[in-house]
């Protein structure tokens, strides 16, 4: 059974790109041509003065969701790597990420 497993996603992939290239060359084929005008061709915003703002980033509220992010997609991979452990680590390991989101968004809630 799983000797065949290698030939079949050659065979699944081979056939996923060649749909991408098919879908790729009819899009290019199919899709309305317009001819180039002088409007089209100038540059987007020649000679002109905006105003000038500083973007203002939120580090603390980025750095957040980053680390949530992190600390789920950890969780995930160790969970679908896990998943046919038969002893309770993935279970702790699950525990003490959610408790650790706990006590951050806690902590967050305190500033």
């Amino acid at each position: 059974m799983t000797g065949g497993l290698p030939y079949i996603l050659v065979i699944v992939f081979g056939v996923s790109l060649a749909t991408a290239v098919i879908i790729y060359l009819l899009g290019g084929k199919l899709a309305p041509k317009s001819e180039p005008t002088k409007e089209k061709n100038a540059p987007y915003s020649c000679g002109e003065h905006g105003p000038v703002k500083e973007a203002k980033v939120d580090l603390e509220r980025f750095l957040t969701y980053a680390v949530f992010f992190l600390i789920f997609d950890v969780l995930a991979f160790v969970t679908m790597t896990s998943f046919y452990a038969t002893d309770l680590l993935p279970v702790a390991y699950a525990l003490i990420v959610l408790t650790s989101v706990g006590m951050l968004v806690f902590a967050r809630k305190k500033l």
